[in-house]
């Protein structure tokens, strides 16, 4: 039989490799000891290990056999611990000796194919660093537009201060993530979660920004929980992606709370406010922007139809008064008795 040369290696906390140490066996003895002595082989620096712990043993179709050698604490696989065990097979290359968690690679491994190196053009697209800056001069374009929608007194002031909230409150929301990201993934991963919430925001507002635009070219009737249910799709969008970057929960899990919570949240929400927006005989349910008409493919509304609407609103505004006028009455009559 021929050598066999294997690679040991120490993992960390999140299975990422801090040391490995190449070991060559002879033909004739194909293991190799593991133990806080100099005498092992593969020596560690833990006081939970023993002077010589265990024997890993490789066989020729490059299976390993893990022994313990009377230690103490004995060898862990899997989460069990095995004390006095003999040639017990190592599961995925993998076990603890002491409180060190080392991997056995032999020439019998298999490995995954080479990741393709992408070119610059179509990196870019991938690149958290553009996807971001995109994302937050897209987002900043919007706020400035939005406060400049309002016609303030002083437009300077009123830019600054909403684009200073959006820059406060995006970088909590990436903090949040990063942190999460550095305890689950001993990564902080900050561009990559600025990315996430930076490019799902863009395309929320170009979105939404779309679907006005064609509900005004096509003459859609009016439809006022709009924003709140794209809003809802890309808050579970980038609530899936934060996850899955942030944390080690399974695909069907991320997705499953990314449905969950955005309709849970959603729902509430709207329901809140529309028992909010019943109780205001001031609400005005009507949030227009004005495009070209030229734009409209269909012709609007006529005058009548305008007015006649507008006695609706008015008639229902003076139920909503009436009943809240009664509710206080009857507040008043309990009260007195």
């Amino acid at each position: 039989m021929s050598a066999e040369t294997v690679l040991v290696e120490i993992l960390g906390g999140h299975g990422r490799v801090q040391t490995r140490e190449r070991i060559v066996l002879g033909s004739e003895q194909r293991a190799f000891t593991i133990g806080r002595s100099v005498e092992a082989d593969f020596t560690l620096d833990d006081a939970y290990a023993a002077p010589l712990h265990a024997r890993v043993e490789v066989l020729p179709d490059g299976k390993l056999l893990a022994s313990d050698l009377g230690s103490v604490n004995g060898i862990v696989f899997a989460g069990k611990t095995h004390k006095s065990a003999s040639a017990l097979a190592i599961p995925d290359s993998t076990l603890q000796i002491g409180r060190t968690h080392l991997r056995i690679r032999t020439a019998h491994e298999n490995l995954a194919p080479e990741k393709p190196d992408q070119m610059r053009p179509a990196s870019i697209l991938h690149d958290p660093a553009w996807i971001a800056g995109a994302g937050a001069l897209i987002g900043g374009m919007q706020l400035a537009y939005t406060s400049w929608l309002g016609a303030p007194r002083d437009l300077a002031t009123v830019i600054v201060t909403t684009l200073i909230s959006g820059v406060l409150a995006a970088g909590a929301w990436v903090a949040f993530w990063a942190l999460l990201s550095r305890v689950m993934q001993g990564e902080w991963r900050w561009l990559r979660h600025a990315a996430i919430f930076l490019g799902i925001a863009a395309v929320f507002v170009a979105i939404d920004g779309l679907l006005e635009l064609g509900w005004f070219v096509f003459s859609l009737p009016h439809w006022g929980t709009r924003a709140a249910w794209v809003g809802a799709v890309a808050f579970g969008c980038a609530l899936y992606l934060h996850l899955m970057h942030a944390s080690n929960l399974s695909t069907r899990r991320a997705a499953l709370i990314a449905l969950i919570v955005p309709a849970l949240s959603g729902g509430t929400g709207q329901w809140v406010q529309a028992r909010y927006q019943m109780r205001d005989v001031n609400h005005i349910a009507t949030s227009v922007r004005i495009y070209p008409p030229s734009l409209r493919l269909r012709p609007a509304g006529t005058a009548e139809d305008y007015f006649r609407g507008t006695a609706a609103l008015r008639d229902a505004a003076d139920k909503t008064r009436k009943s809240l006028r009664a509710d206080d009455d009857d507040d008043e009559s309990a009260d007195d008795e």
